[in-house]
């Protein structure tokens, strides 16, 4: 019997860690989400009895506070498994290349303030207004779902050159982890960032900008990985991912790795 908190929980990735996880009906699952009244939530956690959905928002320290008191109360004070999933960026700039950030203060933090917000920034208050219920569980373990689009060779390979912000605060992520990994080995806590690889969590039909996006990124995608035939489904990528989890230990704390468990198969 494990305790699994996911942030973000509403949709995408996040939701489908919430399905996998309940499917197991020893475990306990704690969905944090913004509104617990979203549809798509609500409908999984009706079906599932050890399912309970927490009103939290990474992006306010007193939010995201109450979301953990809230989930002590559920679980007795303990928490096996975090997984800080939560993720936004700025639709209008994220296929802008770094030469496009405007000469601005105001626009360009604008830019960089949704993914920090989530990424940075909800990294820290979540992890750690969350740690002392992690400290009381058995696993003890902290993952961060970060992105290959902050790995440096896939980068350099690939070209991809625009989602500024996005694989900046992804990549201040891993850091992040690292320093976390480091000072709470002694405590016998293990601290992860996992990208999940290149996952289609569009929900209904692509408009055609989209489908021509997608088009331009798998052939850039190509370049580092070429037997890649395009996104993996939410299902796949969690399942994957879980396994990475599940094999988290003392050695790879720290680390980034992909949702294959390794450092280069990242989409």
């Amino acid at each position: 019997m494990s305790s699994y908190a996911i942030t973000g929980a509403s949709k995408g990735i996040g939701r489908e860690f919430v399905r996998q996880l309940a499917a197991d009906t020893t475990n306990t699952v704690l969905a944090i989400v913004r509104d617990p009244e979203s549809p798509e939530i609500s409908e999984l956690a009706s079906n599932h009895l050890n399912v309970h959905v927490i009103k939290g928002d990474v992006t306010d320290p007193k939010s995201i506070l109450g979301a953990a008191s809230a989930a002590a109360a559920i679980t007795g004070g303990k928490l096996d498994v975090l997984i800080h999933n939560s993720n936004a960026v700025d639709p209008a700039t994220i296929s802008s290349n770094p030469t496009q950030i405007p000469f601005d203060a105001q626009a360009t933090r604008a830019i960089f303030d949704l993914p920090f917000s989530t990424a940075i920034y909800g990294g820290i208050w979540t992890t750690n207004a969350f740690l002392p219920l992690i400290e009381k569980g058995i696993q003890k373990k902290i993952v961060h779902i970060s992105s290959a689009m902050a790995d440096l060779d896939l980068i350099k390979q690939s070209g991809v050159s625009y989602a500024v912000a996005y694989s900046v605060a992804k990549a201040g992520m891993n850091v992040q982890v690292a320093k976390y990994a480091a000072e709470l080995a002694p405590r016998g806590i293990k601290v992860l960032a996992l990208s999940p690889g290149w996952v289609d969590t569009w929900e209904g039909e692509k408009p055609p900008q989209v489908v021509e996006g997608l088009e331009v990124m798998l052939k850039q995608f190509q370049a580092f990985e070429p037997s890649l035939k395009g996104q993996i489904q939410p299902e796949e990528s969690v399942r994957k991912s879980l396994q990475v989890i599940e094999r988290l230990d003392a050695e790879t704390s720290g680390l980034i790795l992909s949702h294959n468990g390794d450092r280069a198969s990242w989409v």
